[in-house]
């Protein structure tokens, strides 16, 4: 059970990462596309970020697991620990942000270009420093 927790935790992780640099490159895209190409590549990023906040919910529960498995909680977990959730908890509100943008675009409301494009760069960022302050929290 425990290979499985950690196979869908770093695979999650995989996706989130993934998909939050594809989603920049789209958006990216979108900004000087045609009209009609707008569309396709505005579902294409949709599909990416509702897999992405799928698999952040993996990492969530996959974590919490792993958390009680090898801890037996979170009482013991040294200071690098609590900034990688600090960071995770980041990463899971700009996910999120960006999740409920993508899907008012079909209302027509809409979050600034540069605004949604800084959200995922801080999002790729703020990815990079939960690996760092994970490698620093289990590295023994």
């Amino acid at each position: 059970m425990v290979i499985l927790m950690k196979i869908i935790h770093f695979l999650a992780f995989a996706v989130v990462v993934g998909g939050g640099v594809t989603s920049g490159v789209v958006g990216a895209r979108m900004a000087r596309a045609e009209a009609a190409a707008r569309e396709t590549l505005a579902g294409i990023q949709a599909g990416i970020g509702k897999l992405s906040l799928i698999s952040l919910a993996l990492l969530w529960a996959s974590g919490i697991g792993l958390t009680y498995r090898y801890y037996s909680g979170w009482a013991s977990l040294p200071p690098s620990f609590w900034l990688k959730i600090i960071f995770v908890v980041i990463l899971t509100g700009l996910s999120v942000r960006l999740s409920v943008q993508t899907s008012a675009r079909k209302t027509g409301e809409r979050l600034p270009r540069k605004s949604a494009a800084l959200l995922g760069q801080m999002g790729v960022v703020t990815s990079f420093l939960v690996v760092i302050f994970a490698t620093l929290a289990f590295t023994g």
